[in-house]
């Protein structure tokens, strides 16, 4: 897991959990569409933006390594012994489009049961998937 994934989750099991209220509790939640889209939003951002910070990372890490001379010390069967240390481990994308996914159909199932309750109209709906860059058979 990552912070990017386990943010996505985080957001999505709450929009998850918001798609199970009863109607009085889900007006409640509607009132703050606002801020649950913004959550959404932000949340794509940082899965997209994952890779960009992954490669400045990466790049950070490996200069001081080289500057400094950093090894890690292990203890094997021979004894121990010093070595480069092993580079940082990206995220797999498959991981990160998995979280996408989670994340759009969480949004996508929350804006639904509103719309379905009549808490948001048809056009708010269509607004919020404008709003969160991704179109509603993405999800």
């Amino acid at each position: 897991m990552s912070f990017s994934t386990d943010m996505a989750g985080l957001v999505a099991a709450q929009l998850e959990r918001f798609v199970t209220l009863n109607r009085h509790q889900l007006a409640g939640q509607a009132a703050n569409l606002d801020f649950w889209l913004d959550q959404v939003r932000h949340t794509l951002e940082v899965i997209d933006g994952y890779g960009v910070r992954f490669v400045r990372m990466h790049a950070a890490q490996e200069q001081y390594v080289t500057t400094h001379g950093t090894a890690e010390n292990l203890v094997d069967a021979d004894g121990p012994k010093e070595r480069r240390p092993s580079p940082a481990r990206r995220v797999p994308d498959r991981e990160l489009r998995k979280a996408r996914r989670a994340l759009t159909g969480a949004a996508g199932r929350f804006l639904e049961r509103c719309r379905r309750d009549g808490l948001i109209s048809e056009a708010q709906i269509t607004r919020a998937f404008e709003r969160l860059g991704i179109g509603q058979g993405d999800v």
